[in-house]
């Protein structure tokens, strides 16, 4: 299945960044239920991260191609939201910064790993662990209701945590590998 590219998984992953289009075009035009619509479609976006996976073993359609486009759809996804949060001033600028950085290195860290290694390191549980709950916090600032905002404040501060956990463990892998493959 190495090969493979348009297999049901990755069809899957790749509609998780198509969805972002009429997410953002939600979340920027104000018109009645305009965030409930922009929540709805990146509940589905979520859905799709979490069957894209399942569908990729039960098929045995797991491939490079599958192991590269699923997380980067997340950071492609991630990242557009968070930004245009940011630039609505849900979300501050310093946490945008923080979940961006941390995605860009785990990125370029992968590619050095492929460049060096000719292997393509799968996403760890950490990280997805972490990218759900940052999904899941990013609900109360995209519904933008004043009275849950301390919801999101909680929710804000463990994604923090669970970011910087899966990075560690990402950053362990990286310097195992490399050690490795030397």
């Amino acid at each position: 299945m190495q090969g493979k590219i348009f297999t049901i998984s990755n069809i899957l992953s790749l509609s998780r960044i198509a969805l972002m289009i009429p997410a953002a075009y939600f979340l920027e035009t104000p018109m009645r239920f305009h965030r409930e619509i922009a929540l709805f479609i990146i509940l589905v976006a979520i859905a799709t991260d979490a069957l894209d996976g399942y569908v990729a073993r039960l098929r045995n359609e797991i491939s490079d191609f599958g192991k590269i486009i699923d997380p980067l759809a997340d950071k492609i996804s991630i990242g557009i939201v968070v930004v245009m949060l940011t630039i609505f001033g849900d979300i501050s600028l310093w946490f945008t910064s923080l979940v961006l950085s941390r995605d860009l290195i785990i990125f370029l860290a992968g590619l050095y790993i492929r460049s060096k290694t000719g292997v393509i390191l799968p996403s760890l549980m950490s990280g997805k662990v972490a990218v759900t709950v940052l999904a899941f916090s990013l609900v109360f600032p995209v519904l933008h209701y004043p009275s849950l905002d301390w919801v999101y404040e909680i929710f804000q501060w463990v994604t923090i945590i669970l970011l910087a956990f899966s990075f560690s463990i990402y950053a362990k892998r990286f310097f195992e590998t490399l050690k490795e493959y030397k």
